[in-house]
């Protein structure tokens, strides 16, 4: 209990925290509408109230601020934020992405108290370890270590006790995402709840180093005979959920042009290369890494290219992967009512949408794309407005199919920064249509059909069951329907509350002016010329009367 009861209170105050940065970056606004100004000090809420009167045009700069000074949880949720474009307006998307450039090394002494103890002993396997990081990031860095044996590796550390530091983080932004939704309506169309537990998961994933080993091993097997990618040897004898060790890699960072250059390096095979591998790994395997950051890839001495960060890796279903191979032919061969019925399809649309308005909208999206020069075509930008036509029709991709997308726009980035003139149009809409025709083989349609009798088969053998427990809880008087009410609970808690506020005070009031007819009675004990009892029931009167008006300010809410 005592545990629960500080975890509790740690919560509570890391709350306090985050409003304080928020009032003082000039989000009172938001903290009031959300009526959590009551969290703040009665001196807090005047200071703050005075500040940043009316939004400006550094609104964004602002907000990019204090997720600076709140630290990793809220600089990895504000990197998130800025690739959702389809979601949040370009000028804070531009604003947040700065939150990726600059992140501060943890000195050597507090990373190495993370280490295993037999990391540092003297019997050892590492020989050295360099104190000086090869590249930090806001939830663990990269140091450089010999082996004993002889070998170089890459040592990535997680840094101390942040994942309990984001645990908690992330209870708080549940919190407020959720009063987000109850009391900023114009937010509900952002769904703030779905992008926290989307922050959740992938922040998950990355904290894990096991996990991100065995996606790295993944990867390996997969692209074992790709003659042009290639995955470090992760060392499981030495890597635990907090530490990762693979071999080091000596490579060149797709961003390093200059070095690339003078390496002799073709660029435009890197981009074919590079945009191949990343089509193979969503469209063919279902299995990609999804945060292809520069410095995640290394172009090697014989040119194949090096994928170093797992971290963060996205899964696209068999049915998923052939609706995206169409929709890449769709869109490439102006099919617009074909591209639609693919989109709704995988929005799981329902029928009060519009057809006809979400098709208008549709194609000068598609049309201002495929009617410019092949080498100015941004495959990624056509998906976005893909994206927002659907949100202004109330359609909302699962969050898997968006970092498809997502993953997608950052990759023709990276190729249009390797080799400006790329064609991707041309290389996705090959690869798709290789993928449709595998897919139409005798022996790839033989074995769809044998999945589609082997999920019927099980149906048959679940429907009997299924139909017997729903008669049983039919008969048994259990059967129930839930019916839809958000924000209902919350409106009557906050009506019980008021209603009983209502009630004590009207006890403290019959209190008082029972006490006041007692006052002016003769009658028992006095004291100062009174009754004790009326004096005794006044003051008793008084202080609850007091003790609420306390409560009340306290709150907020006056």
């Amino acid at each position: 209990m005592f545990k629960s009861l500080h975890e509790r209170s740690q919560v509570v105050m890391r709350l306090r925290q985050i409003l304080v940065v928020f009032a003082r970056h000039g989000f009172y606004s938001v903290v009031k509408r959300l009526s959590l100004h009551g969290q703040l000090s009665p001196l807090d809420r005047i200071r703050y109230a005075r500040q940043h009167q009316e939004e400006d045009r550094h609104t964004a700069v602002r907000l990019r601020q204090a997720f600076e000074e709140l630290g990793p949880s809220f600089i990895e949720f504000g990197q998130l934020l800025s690739t959702r474009h389809d979601l949040i307006p370009e000028t804070f998307a531009r604003e947040l992405s700065r939150l990726f450039w600059h992140t501060s090394p943890v000195p050597w002494e507090e990373i190495k108290a993370t280490l295993p103890d037999y990391y540092t002993a003297e019997d050892s396997p590492f020989a050295f370890i360099r104190e000086a990081p090869l590249a930090s990031a806001s939830i663990a860095q990269i140091h450089r270590a010999t082996l004993k044996s002889g070998g170089e590796v890459a040592i990535k550390i997680q840094r101390q006790g942040i994942a309990k530091v984001i645990a908690s983080d992330v209870v708080v932004l549940r919190m407020l995402a959720s009063m987000m939704e109850r009391y900023l309506v114009e937010s509900r169309s952002l769904n703030p709840v779905q992008m926290v537990e989307e922050f959740a998961t992938a922040i998950d994933q990355e904290l894990d180093f096991v996990r991100e080993a065995t996606n790295m091993a993944r990867f390996a097997q997969l692209f074992a005979d790709d003659p042009f990618v290639f995955t470090p040897k992760i060392h499981w004898d030495y890597t635990h959920p907090q530490i990762l060790v693979m071999d080091y890699i000596d490579g060149i960072p797709l961003d390093d042009i200059d070095r690339l250059l003078a390496a002799n390096v073709d660029l435009k095979k890197t981009a074919e290369r590079l945009l191949n591998a990343f089509l193979k790994q969503i469209i063919e395997f279902g299995f990609y890494q999804a945060d292809p950051h520069p410095g995640n890839f290394l172009v090697l001495a014989d040119n194949r290219i090096a994928f170093i960060d797992f971290g963060l890796v996205g899964y696209v279903t068999e049915a998923e992967r052939q609706a995206l191979a169409d929709l890449f032919v769709a869109a490439i061969s102006e099919d617009f009512e074909r591209v639609a019925r693919i989109w709704l399809e995988l929005a799981h649309a329902g029928p009060e949408v519009e057809w006809n308005s979400f098709l208008r909208g549709l194609k000068p999206i598609l049309l201002k794309q495929l009617n410019q020069p092949r080498g100015r075509v941004q495959v990624g930008e056509m998906f976005m407005g893909m994206m927002n036509n659907g949100a202004r029709h109330g359609l909302r991709l699962p969050s898997e199919l968006f970092l498809v997308f997502r993953t997608i726009a950052e990759i023709e980035g990276l190729l249009r920064w390797l080799y400006i003139d790329f064609d991707v149009i041309d290389a996705c809409k090959a690869f798709a249509e290789e993928q449709i025709a595998a897919a139409r083989k005798p022996v790839s349609l033989a074995r769809a059909a044998g999945a589609e009798v082997q999920q019927w088969a099980g149906l048959a053998r679940r429907l009997p069951r299924e139909v017997e427990d729903l008669v049983k809880t039919l008969t048994a008087g259990r059967f129930s329907i839930d019916f839809g009410r958000q924000g209902f609970d919350y409106l009557v808690g906050e009506l019980d509350r008021s209603s009983n506020r209502i009630a004590v005070a009207l006890v403290i009031a019959a209190l008082i002016i029972g006490s006041s007819f007692l006052l002016l009675a003769d009658k028992g004990p006095l004291m100062w010329g009174m009754t004790s009892i009326g004096l005794g029931v006044f003051a008793v009167g008084s202080m609850l009367g007091l003790a609420l008006i306390w409560l009340v300010v306290s709150s907020g809410k006056y």
